[in-house]
């Protein structure tokens, strides 16, 4: 019926960055997507600590909004290294993910690469 409730919208997953481990560490399950105008990149398929590095595909520019969506029972805390190093406490309640967004200024246009770090509560 017209006037009935909207379907909900399915994430539609993206490859805006490039996503690389340290040769030492496995390959987690890290999936991008948009919501509104935030890229978000789903880390909730990770382990409980980890680190990948993010980066710009050839002849594209940073998105303006970053987010990262975690598990907040199994992921306390989020480093990520750009221009600026920032650690981002991570707290939920119920095991609902949570998104954290990048601050303005840890990511620049000349930012070659993030790396994102994740872990247990004073890890960082």
């Amino acid at each position: 019926m017209p006037w009935g409730a909207a379907p909900a919208a399915t994430v539609e997953p993206v490859h805006e960055l490039q996503v690389t481990v340290p040769a030492d560490r496995p390959m987690p399950v890290v999936l991008q997507f948009w919501e509104r105008n935030t890229l978000v990149v789903d880390l909730q398929g990770a382990a409980a600590s980890g680190q990948i590095r993010l980066s710009r595909q050839e002849g594209r520019q940073w998105p303006v909004r970053i987010g990262f969506r975690m598990s907040a029972t199994r992921i306390q805390q989020l480093e990520v290294r750009g221009d600026q190093r920032i650690v981002l406490s991570v707290a939920g309640r119920d095991g609902a993910p949570v998104t954290a967004q990048l601050p303005v200024g840890v990511v620049g246009a000349g930012t070659p690469s993030l790396t994102v770090s994740w872990g247990a509560s004073g890890a960082f």
